[in-house]
């Protein structure tokens, strides 16, 4: 089977079951994002019972989020200088 056909067959599918994907900037999702980059930095397996055994950094990414407060992505761009 083509690769086409293929990609045609899993979109059909997608419809048929009411499946949308949705690409979430690392900005938006920065706890999952924090927790994996957690994970593979350390061998050692971590357990938190309670929020006040968090890292600093999860209870602050999970209280503004509680807060809803909006995550903004800003891209800059280098500006280059020619000789």
């Amino acid at each position: 089977m083509e690769l086409n056909e293929r990609i045609e067959e899993i979109h059909e599918l997608m419809n048929t079951l009411h499946i949308h994907i949705k690409h979430i900037f690392r900005e938006a999702n920065q706890l999952a994002d924090f927790i994996t980059n957690t994970t593979i930095d350390q061998e050692e397996k971590q357990q938190f019972l309670n929020f006040n055994q968090l890292p600093s950094r999860v209870k602050k990414i999970l209280n503004m989020d509680k807060q809803q407060i909006a995550i903004i992505r800003i891209r800059t761009r280098r500006i280059t200088r020619s000789p």
